[in-house]
């Protein structure tokens, strides 16, 4: 993906699926595990703050996992970047533990920790100042995480980035605070 902002805080505002959440909420064992300054719930979906590295690679920072029946359907939104028109997330087939917060010498040791491409993303035109909206579809190597359930190129919910202006934050700001108005 061309066009993110180099070195720019910014913060990832997206539903997901609704009827997925739907579907996963309605199991008496559904739980939402988040770390770091990550967020989620029901009704405003994800949100996780994250900064574009100086080639244009958005990282964001802590993870959300959500579980239902009892562990066999499984949304790790764990190391999530966005590059080259893809939201990607830590595989979670790799045996290795999950990236850490702002990443890890420790895991570079042997190999690099293998991505899964998540949902790709297309553009969509957005009025507002300091956001990017785009359409999601699940990526072609991401049906077997939802079961097969989902055929590559459904449609999941649109996805925004919230930047923080172009001046940065403040000192000591987080961009956990960027406003989602």
């Amino acid at each position: 993906m061309r066009g993110l902002p180099p070195n720019r805080d910014a913060v990832l505002a997206w539903g997901i699926r609704a009827s997925l959440l739907s579907y996963m909420s309605r199991d008496p064992d559904f739980e939402i595990r988040t770390t770091e300054a990550a967020t989620f719930t029901l009704d405003d979906g994800l949100r996780m703050p994250g900064r574009v590295d100086a080639a244009g690679v958005l990282r964001f920072e802590g993870s959300v996992v959500l579980r239902a029946h009892h562990g066999a359907l499984v949304v790790p939104l764990v190391g999530v970047e966005i590059d080259a028109g893809a939201l990607t997330i830590d595989d979670p087939a790799d045996e290795r533990p999950p990236t850490p917060a702002g990443g890890s010498a420790d895991l570079a040791r042997d190999r690099p920790q293998a991505r899964l491409g998540l949902v790709n993303l297309e553009r969509t035109p957005d009025p507002a100042v300091g956001t990017m909206v785009f359409a999601t579809r699940l990526a072609a190597e991401a049906d077997a995480l939802f079961g097969y359930n989902y055929l590559p190129d459904t449609d999941f919910d649109p996805l925004r980035l919230i930047f923080a202006p172009a001046a940065g934050l403040s000192s000591g700001a987080s961009p956990a605070r960027i406003s989602f108005s």
